[in-house]
């Protein structure tokens, strides 16, 4: 990398440059009180302080200079970066990946090596046999010395495997792996929404008895919830309320609905049933038996309305208008709702928005499993 009339050294170019308001600080500092610690140059580059040989230059400034005598660069680069940089864990990781290959050169240059004489060959000008250095050995030592764990290195891996493009920014700061995940997860949902958009209004094969839907409630307006970290993003493609009530539900004349619905949409429910033809009858609650996210009162309990259209079969004396059971992976009912439904209502059945196939029913949904 070029710094105006000087290169950086390759060890050095490994940590990112500060920029912004980081840059600036530096500059206030260095005309304020002058430049207290030299550029350090290493075979005629610069090995440390490209920051302040930047921060002087613009300045207008002479820089002070000291020559590295040192046997180890590479070392003496990561630590005083770790020393004066604010890198987070996901930075350090992705710039362990550039260092790891220096790393073991250095390591087996040592090794093979060790007191720094002319090693002798085997006749044919070939380096005498040495055992090389541990790739395992030379990355645990790196770690050590960076101060991060073998799981964010592993997430640098597979970030430069699968999405190199968003390395860049993790090296700079800009985003650490967590808000890397959140973007991919958001892109994912983005392409299922647009997917689901076109397909969502189509009807399944025929017209049924007893419906089972579990709509993929949006939550999107509540933006206030993913800014004070309340709730996670919702890992499925959502509609909005119009978007549920325009759905054409396959329902026979007679026909049993049960409507899954949150706290939260609960009071909606009423006119999207309007809308598709059902009178509300009664509404079951679950009882999830632990508690979960919520911003105002933390959330343990969803509800199914039941509702129906027409004179369907419906025969019931033992089940009540609570359900306890506790709840597994995100948005799957409960294994007794559907036995209950199966012992109470009659006919052909379709679980709109399957989380999973059911024996004797029908599934619709994109995340069937």
């Amino acid at each position: 990398m070029k710094i105006f009339d000087k290169e950086s050294h390759k060890l050095a170019d490994i940590f990112p440059m500060i920029e912004g308001e980081e840059l600036e600080d530096l500059k206030r500092d260095i005309k304020k009180n002058g430049q207290i610690e030299p550029v350090i140059l290493y075979e005629g580059k610069i090995l440390d302080g490209r920051n302040r040989y930047k921060a002087c230059k613009e300045l207008g400034l002479d820089v002070k200079t000291k020559e590295y005598k040192g046997k180890n660069p590479l070392e003496f680069v990561i630590s005083l970066n770790l020393k004066r940089r604010h890198l987070s864990k996901s930075q350090k990781a992705v710039i362990s990946l550039d260092l790891l290959p220096l790393f073991e050169k250095e390591a087996k240059k040592r090794h093979d090596n060790p007191f720094g004489v002319p090693q002798e060959t085997d006749g044919l000008g070939e380096k005498s046999p040495n055992p090389p250095i541990s790739s395992g050995k030379a990355s645990f030592q790196l770690g050590k010395l960076i101060q991060v764990d073998g799981s964010y290195i592993q997430q640098a891996k597979r970030l430069k495997k699968d999405f190199p493009e968003k390395l860049e920014e993790v090296r700079m700061g800009h985003k650490n792996f967590s808000e890397i995940k959140k973007e991919l997860r958001l892109e994912k949902i983005k392409k299922q929404k647009e997917a689901l958009q076109k397909e969502v209004l189509e009807k399944p094969i025929g017209k049924y008895d007893v419906i089972v839907i579990d709509p993929p409630w949006n939550y999107q307006d509540d933006s206030v919830y993913d800014a004070k970290g309340f709730r996670g993003t919702c890992p499925y493609p959502t509609m909005t309320i119009d978007q549920i009530k325009n759905i054409n539900l396959p329902a026979k004349d007679n026909c049993v609905l049960w409507l899954w619905t949150t706290n939260k949409h609960i009071f909606y429910c009423k006119d999207i049933l309007d809308k598709w033809g059902f009178e509300i009858k009664s509404i079951l609650t679950w009882d999830k038996e632990n508690i979960a996210i919520g911003r105002w009162l933390r959330s343990q309990t969803e509800h199914c309305i039941l509702a129906i259209k027409g004179k369907p079969y419906y025969q019931n004396t033992k089940y009540g208008t609570l359900l306890r059971e506790k709840r597994t992976k995100h948005s799957k009912k409960p294994d007794s709702f559907y036995k209950m439904v199966d012992e109470i209502c009659g006919g052909r059945k379709l679980d709109y928005f399957a989380r999973s196939k059911r024996e004797g029913w029908d599934s619709w949904g994109d995340e069937i499993q």
